[in-house]
């Protein structure tokens, strides 16, 4: 396969939908030469946060000399970077050169009547496969979902197991209860410590069951403006480009990583530490760009948990900013959770459809604006929508509601 077909299988195979189980990927795992098992992992399961302390953490070990695989799902700048060494997505050919080896034994399974890997237990099983083969000292692994059935919990030794935020979201699948889904994360935790941060009494009823429970201190914030933040955790002072309190706990969490590995030997030093907090960016989470005198500002919030620490950031460091938000979710989300926390914050919406099947058409959307601004409208594309958010009389244009809509919003951006 070349690369836009190799793209073109995994869209297929993902018409399939989802399984959640781990013998059909541990099966495949196996008959690969089992790839993982060469590989020191660092597991990150959560409702909001992992795609966060997943670039916190790869970059304080790349700035400590190790080399790094990170897998995260899924990418919202383009297809490749699902798989990242060193921080650089995987090119073209190798995207073309793993799918068709993983196509293939997929093939084989089938010919053999077995039970068929989803596309992204083909896509763990790639980046496995690249990892080993890039010799990475460590693996990132961000669950794709839940955590107890997830394919990246197929792995059977972690260095540690992190937690971030645990909040309602896929409630259909992982349980209606904060303790139900608390359990299906927790789950990747195995003969390993869990690092995790104190949350409600119902989520550590579960978390606190953990035989090697390590709980962050609370990061203290001492300055933010548009540019970043700098907090202290454990008497340390930390430079963030992050946007966001949030950021603060979801970097304590990465921090926290990188002292218990130092502690466990590892050539992690605290300058190594702060130098990798400083220079991340998680790109598509509270992104700041500037255009011809406007302020863009990009966020995935696509739940209520999301949307509340939005809300935060918006109504604090933004606070004098009048605000234009182009806002499209999948209607299997919760999109009134969602506008009740930014609602009241819009001097205006412009309602657009995600470029998804699951994408709510835009006139729904647009009903739903108008109950908080009647300066609301629609627009066929995200085109169309950031140019006339661009023309707006507003300072800052808010891009959220769905991860899908990012990276056309951002390419519309950058056109201007």
């Amino acid at each position: 396969m070349i690369y836009s077909q190799a793209v073109e299988y995994i869209s297929g195979v993902e018409k399939f939908g989802i399984k959640l189980g781990l013998y059909t990927v541990k099966t495949l795992l196996a008959r690969l030469g089992d790839p993982q098992k060469s590989l020191k992992f660092l597991h990150i399961a959560g409702t909001n946060g992992k795609g966060s302390v997943s670039c916190f953490l790869t970059n304080i070990l790349l700035a400590s000399g190790y080399s790094v695989g990170t897998f995260n799902s899924p990418s919202v700048f383009g297809y490749n970077e699902r798989y990242l060494f060193d921080n650089n997505p995987m090119s073209d050919d190798d995207v073309a050169k793993y799918i068709t080896i993983v196509a293939n034994e997929r093939q084989k399974m089938a010919q053999e009547g077995l039970a068929l890997p989803s596309a992204f237990e083909l896509e763990f099983a790639v980046a496995m496969l690249y990892f080993r083969d890039k010799c990475c000292d460590f693996a990132v692994l961000e669950c794709g979902l839940g955590g107890r059935l997830d394919a990246t919990n197929s792995i059977d030794s972690k260095e540690l197991a992190i937690i971030t935020s645990i909040s309602y979201d896929h409630t259909a699948i992982l349980g209606d209860t904060l303790s139900k889904i608390a359990s299906e994360k927790f789950a990747i935790v195995k003969n390993c410590p869990l690092i995790t941060y104190r949350q409600c009494d119902e989520v550590m009823s579960v978390l606190s069951k953990a035989d090697d429970l390590i709980l962050c201190d609370e990061p203290t914030l001492i300055e933010s403006n548009s540019d970043g933040q700098t907090m202290i955790y454990k008497g340390e002072t930390y430079c963030l480009k992050q946007l966001g309190k949030y950021q603060l706990v979801n970097c304590s969490l990465a921090v926290q990583s990188a002292l218990y590995l130092a502690s466990k030997g590892y050539g992690i030093t605290l300058e190594s530490i702060k130098k990798g907090v400083a220079q991340s960016i998680w790109k598509g989470r509270l992104q700041k760009i500037c255009k011809g005198g406007k302020i863009f500002l990009l966020d995935g919030a696509h739940n209520e948990d999301g949307a509340k620490v939005l809300a935060q950031e918006l109504a604090t460091t933004f606070k004098d900013m009048t605000k234009c938000f182009v806002f499209g979710m999948f209607k299997d989300k919760d999109v009134d959770g969602v506008l009740g926390n930014i609602g009241s914050l819009a001097d205006e919406f412009i309602a657009i459809r995600p470029p998804s099947p699951r994408g709510l058409d835009e006139s729904e959307t647009y009903k739903k604006c108008l109950a908080y601004t009647p300066n609301s409208s629609k627009c066929d594309n995200i085109q169309e929508a950031i140019s006339k958010a661009y023309d707006s009389k507003c300072d800052l244009v808010v891009v959220c509601g769905s991860l899908s809509i990012l990276s056309p919003a951002y390419d519309a951006i950058t056109k201007l």
